[in-house]
């Protein structure tokens, strides 16, 4: 069985997440979206309601599982059986990141297989940072969020 991890602080997840869940869970047997923290980064929504939005959105996918993981992404890959990490990635930048961590990781996972995805291009410019912005001056989400997370987003 092919067992990939899609990994990152999806803070909140974007259609660019979304797209690149789409084409991950047709190319594994079994795809595992997993939230893990990132101590650089200041999140906005609790762990707890990005798995609800993540949830959302990976329901209509009979293979993606969904999981919260804290420590390092290569021993949540040796402890779920998964080889193929994927990355999205939506310009030069990002796959300048996504390369440096792909060198640390396969040091310390010999058996590691970093997939590079592209997100669709019509979300490439769509990041969480901005996402997070739109939301702190009440602008509308429409175009960057499912209507399941908008819709997570807006409960109390």
């Amino acid at each position: 069985m092919k067992t990939a991890i899609f990994a990152g602080s999806f803070d909140p997840i974007t259609k660019g997440h979304e797209s690149v869940i789409e084409k991950s869970a047709k190319m594994f047997d079994k795809l595992i979206v997993a939230i893990c923290i990132n101590p650089e980064k200041h999140t906005l929504f609790s762990v707890e309601k990005r798995l609800k939005m993540i949830n959302a959105v990976t329901k209509k996918y009979k293979n993606v599982q969904v999981c919260y993981h804290e420590g390092m992404l290569v021993d949540l890959m040796k402890e779920k059986g998964a080889i193929y990490n994927v990355r999205g990635v939506r310009n030069d930048t990002d796959y300048n990141y996504e390369n440096n961590m792909h060198l640390v990781n396969s040091k310390l996972y010999k058996d590691i297989v970093t997939i590079f995805l592209p997100c669709s291009e019509e979300y490439s410019q769509i990041s969480s940072t901005l996402v997070r912005n739109k939301i702190k001056n009440g602008q509308s989400l429409d175009e960057l969020l499912s209507s399941e997370v908008i819709q997570v987003i807006n409960e109390k």
